[in-house]
């Protein structure tokens, strides 16, 4: 017994062992074509490649091989490395600040910027980046954990690339932390961990800006696997839905067939002597919103999933032009009015809706069952 007791009282001694961090991988200006980029340590030196060095100093893909300029004797290598806090700029790039390892490497005398921090440094950026126009510190708690768990979920979205996350939202909008906003920081570090799981795994946590009164069933939007928590939910009553303070809640757009006619071409929809005469929505989701249009030319109805209308529109004439699938259509002379409302895709949490509801009293656990019914919220390693 006193052996026992003995080697009890020794363990109880041992330091714990800390759990280990996650780091995650995010390439960093991923719609930018880049050849260059300067680099400017933000607070002394920066370590490149094991050695200390200070100062502004260009970066350059010289073919397959990147170049420190400056710097004398440096000849052009495959890879290079920079640790510390660093800012970064260039012709036609916004200036970012920038944490922990930056990878550069070239192809075709183009740069690929890699950024690798710890998942709680990246999460804070992204909580301000994505909620930026958000209030309440509900609302910025419920955005930290469902970007939490969407990033623990699709960890592997750019792996045969070389890193896990782009930092548009084609993943999730991530520029850096020379924009994380006070409100972001302290709602990351009180859900530090926290998942929204579904069986006991981290859940697919799409999210959007306004769903319009209605969020969507997401096998009407994407041809992904179903999942049970990701289906329609009214936000809130009928007639006055929380995410109607949005700003922009409504909106309408005239698309004039002219210009139907020229986008449709240039995304696939039409072939080159093919002209737009009419519009009209041919399926309905569960929501209510549009899930596939017909266009009308002359020899043929020219039907396209409402999500690829709405992106295809969105690349080519900007995205504030079609804001959402959520539309019905009015039809004119030579052009049709899109009368609308919602911003975004429909799935998931949707971020002004979160916000309405904290502003009710509601908080960050309840918001999150009510978008994802059937999950919970935990700790998760």
């Amino acid at each position: 017994m006193k052996a026992i007791s003995l080697l009890f009282l020794l363990a109880l001694s041992r330091p714990a062992q800390a759990a280990p961090v996650r780091q995650i991988a995010v390439r960093v200006y991923s719609l930018h074509k880049i050849s260059s980029v300067t680099v400017e340590p933000a607070n002394g030196g920066l370590l490149a490649g094991g050695r200390s060095i200070g100062g502004r100093r260009q970066v350059s893909a010289r073919g397959a091989s990147v170049a420190l300029e400056g710097v004398s004797k440096t000849a052009p290598s495959k890879t290079l490395r920079f640790s510390g806090t660093v800012w970064l700029s260039g012709k036609g790039l916004p200036r970012r600040l920038y944490r922990g390892d930056l990878e550069f490497t070239a192809e075709k005398n183009r740069l690929k910027i890699i950024n690798t921090v710890p998942l709680e440094t990246y999460l804070a950026g992204v909580v301000s980046g994505e909620a930026g126009d958000l209030s309440h510190p509900e609302a910025f708690k419920a955005q930290a954990v469902t970007a939490r768990s969407y990033t623990v979920k699709h960890m592997k979205n750019h792996l045969g690339e070389g890193y896990n996350m782009c930092d548009s939202t084609h993943c999730q909008l991530y520029t850096g932390l020379g924009t994380v906003s006070a409100r972001a920081q302290a709602a990351s570090d009180a859900t530090r961990g926290e998942m929204l799981l579904y069986k006991g795994e981290p859940a697919a946590a799409f999210y959007h800006s306004v769903c319009g009164g209605r969020t969507e069933d997401m096998t009407y939007v994407w041809p992904y696997e179903y999942k049970p928590y990701l289906i329609s939910v009214r936000d809130g009553p009928p007639g006055r839905p929380h995410c109607s303070i949005a700003p922009g809640f409504k909106w309408k757009t005239k698309i004039y067939f002219t210009g139907l006619t020229r986008l449709a071409r240039q995304a696939g929809w039409l072939v080159s002597d093919e002209v737009a005469s009419g519009m009209r929505i041919s399926a309905w989701g569960a929501s209510g919103r549009a899930a596939e249009i017909e266009i009308q030319t002359q020899r043929r109805k020219a039907r396209v999933p409402a999500t690829e209308f709405y992106h295809g529109i969105g690349r080519r004439a900007g995205w504030q032009a079609v804001r959402s699938s959520f539309f019905i259509l009015l039809p004119g002379k030579d052009y049709v009015l899109l009368d609308g409302v919602g911003n975004g895709h429909g799935v998931g949490m949707c971020q002004w809706g979160a916000e309405g509801m904290a502003r009710k009293g509601f908080k960050y656990r309840q918001i999150l069952r009510h978008y994802y019914p059937g999950t919970e919220v935990k700790l998760h390693d």
